[in-house]
């Protein structure tokens, strides 16, 4: 009866059978090793090797015992036999040994590599035990150096005399003369090198680095020195107590007025005031008698006010002048003059104007009522709109329109106020009467933004060149400006797609405008000479590209020209079919330069010469040549060179880095 086979749950896997746990596996030792047995000296037929489990099949070995042919292969021999000669090398005395005890560089290399196991816990057992009876106390690197012993001190060091004398100087310094009373003096007129040294000694002190008895010394000086330790400005204050009492000082004056008034204010300490005694200095400072204030002059505020308003009815009136007499300036006009009409007007309801100037403004052509010129002004721009709309047949007036702006932004401002419900009576009524429709807001409307104001521009500009040039229509060749030219293209695909309105259609219409035959560039009256030019400098110097530094000033420029024309898509197929005939390049950079070809030369000299092409990077005949041999092999590496540029070089047998090159031409048409 065979194994049942496990129940299949649903939906998953089925269980595994379970296994047995099976019983550990007995560890064995290395090997047995006897203390008293001369372990180095014994042969291997005296080591024998441990028994193998008698639960275990005789073929198969516990885990972690040791086989026992271990003890008969070459590797426990040579071990063994290398520890022994390792332990042959010392003295008898010589009970533990060290890496660094051993004479032999490599025996200290060969056991520092098994101490560096040991420490990683991957060292077998076996060669421990051989290691540890030979003596080895795993210890490596370099030997602990002995401690030398510090010699005693004979006497005072070379600092400890240096350091007395310049307390020595110091002390007398302080000592001698004008000092003998005050010996801050000293310090104060001192030698610069004497302060230097005290600064010192301060901050040693601040540090905590000075002995007691230096301390001592210096609290004996003939001043005192914890004032000048815990004094902040005394290093400037005797910087300028030095210039004054020399007198070189450009500020004496400002520097006794303030050292006056510290006094008086008793910030003052003590031994500065003793110090600047002993200069004679003046504590007692002038008083300056200031001139009294002239008095003010009366002033007329509201005769101020109204000499500035008059300044600004005369910009009013300027601007009413220039821009016509609605009453209402346009916003463009100026910025800060409307609302100071604005204000004036709200004056004059609140009554805060004198009748006279009221009377003055008023006979000078300023309106105090606002909602009149506001109304004359929208009677005005109304009529405009009637005119646009019997000229052109509808109330499309676009926001910027080019004859007037300022009636396409009031129209898209009155269809705002329509749909929004701003506007009653008479003006809706008005509005209604003519068909204006409310501005409508729709995503398409968002969507199509055509400024028509632009538009109508660049037509007006196009049909007065055609009015004052080609009789009115569009001519075969004609010299247009780029705006011109971008306009015409533009119109010509809008045509062909039918995305015109139909005015725009019956413009184009009007003055002839074909979109298959737009005009093109008029030809060069100096383009047969050019082209002839171009032509002789082929054939003379065997390529296209005109130099800077040309002497023909003409066919430098000549070919400028062309390249711009080029890229820019002005050239016409009569002038491109000519160019390529006479073999001109368009593109430099997909030609091989005069340079270039000039070193090749250089190369092929070389070839001829020496028979290979295989110029040494240091060549002092020619050192530019080997630089240039070098470039090429680093441009062919990285695929920069053309395939004109790599056929004559392989002509030389040029030897390339790596693979050989493709041109960077041939690459970009694949």
């Amino acid at each position: 009866m065979g194994k049942r086979k496990p129940k299949k749950r649903k939906n998953k896997l089925a269980r595994p059978p379970k296994r047995r746990a099976s019983p550990p596996m007995p560890v064995f030792p290395p090997f047995p090793v006897d203390d008293e047995a001369a372990f180095l000296d014994a042969g291997l037929d005296e080591l024998d090797a441990p028994m193998a489990s008698p639960r275990l099949p005789k073929n198969k070995q516990p885990r972690g015992a040791v086989d026992p042919s271990l003890y008969e292969s070459a590797r426990y021999k040579t071990f063994r036999d290398s520890v022994a000669a390792i332990r042959a090398s010392l003295p008898e005395s010589v009970e533990k040994f060290a890496t660094y005890d051993l004479p032999d560089l490599k025996d200290r290399r060969w056991l520092a590599r098994y101490c560096i196991k040991k420490e990683a816990g991957e060292l077998p057992g076996w060669q421990q035990v051989i290691l540890e009876k030979a003596g080895f106390n795993w210890v490596r690197g370099r030997p602990p150096e002995p401690k030398r012993k510090k010699a005693k001190k004979a006497g005072p060091s070379i600092f400890d005399i240096r350091w007395q004398e310049s307390y020595a100087a110091l002390r007398e310094v302080c000592s001698t003369g004008a000092a003998a009373e005050f010996g801050l003096l000293g310090l104060l007129h001192g030698d610069e090198v004497h302060y230097d040294w005290v600064r010192r000694q301060i901050v040693a002190a601040k540090a905590g680095k000075l002995s007691q008895q230096r301390l001592e010394q210096l609290r004996a000086l003939p001043f005192d020195f914890e004032l000048v330790k815990n004094d902040p400005g005394f290093t400037q204050w005797r910087k300028s107590f030095r210039q004054y009492a020399a007198g070189e000082m450009t500020n004496a004056a400002r520097w006794e007025a303030h050292q006056s008034r510290a006094r008086r204010a008793g910030k003052m300490p003590e031994w500065r005031i003793r110090a600047l005694d002993t200069l004679g200095f003046n504590w007692v400072l002038e008083v300056k008698v200031r001139p009294p204030a002239a008095p003010k002059k009366k002033v007329d505020a509201q005769k101020n006010m109204e000499d500035r308003w008059r300044a600004r009815l005369a910009e009013y009136l300027e601007l009413q002048a220039e821009h016509g007499k609605s009453g209402q300036l346009p916003l463009y006009a100026n910025a800060s003059l409307r609302p100071w009409i604005s204000r004036m007007r709200m004056r004059y309801k609140k009554g805060q104007l004198s009748p006279e100037l009221v009377k003055e403004f008023t006979e000078q052509g300023f309106n105090f009522d606002g909602k009149a010129v506001y109304l004359a002004q929208w009677n005005e721009f109304y009529q405009k709109l009637c005119a646009f709309k019997q000229r052109f047949g509808h109330l499309r007036v676009p926001i910027g329109y080019c004859d007037d702006p300022a009636l396409g932004r009031w129209f898209a401002n009155q269809q705002e106020c329509l749909r929004n419900g701003r506007l009653k009576g008479e003006k809706l009524a008005k509005l209604k009467a003519l068909g204006v429709p409310p501005r409508q807001r729709t995503a398409s409307s968002k969507m199509k933004k055509s400024n028509l104001s632009i538009w109508l521009r660049l037509f007006r500009e196009v049909e007065a060149i055609l009015q004052a040039e080609h009789g009115g229509r569009m001519p075969e060749f004609g010299a247009f400006s780029v705006p011109h030219k971008s306009w015409m293209k533009r119109e010509a695909k809008k045509l062909k797609a039918g995305t015109l309105e139909p005015w725009q259609v019956e413009h184009l219409q009007s003055i002839g405008f074909d979109p298959d035959k737009l005009p093109e560039r008029p030809p060069q009256v100096d383009w047969a000479d050019r082209l002839e030019r171009l032509r002789r400098f082929i054939q003379e110097h065997g390529h296209a590209q005109v130099p800077r530094g040309y002497t023909d000033k003409k066919l430098n420029a000549f070919v400028d020209r062309i390249r711009m024309r080029k890229r820019k898509g002005d050239l016409n197929l009569r002038e491109l079919s000519e160019l390529r005939a006479v073999g001109f390049v368009f593109s430099p950079n997909r030609e091989v330069s005069p340079a270039w070809r000039r070193e090749y030369e250089s190369l092929k000299a070389f070839y001829e010469k020496h028979g290979h092409s295989d110029v040494p990077r240091s060549f002092p005949e020619n050192q530019g040549l080997a630089e240039y041999v070098a470039q090429q092999r680093q441009r062919g590496r990285k695929g920069r060179l053309l395939a004109e540029h790599i056929r004559l070089l392989d002509a030389l047998n040029f030897r390339w880095i790596g693979e050989h090159p493709v041109g960077k031409d041939v690459k970009d048409r694949a």
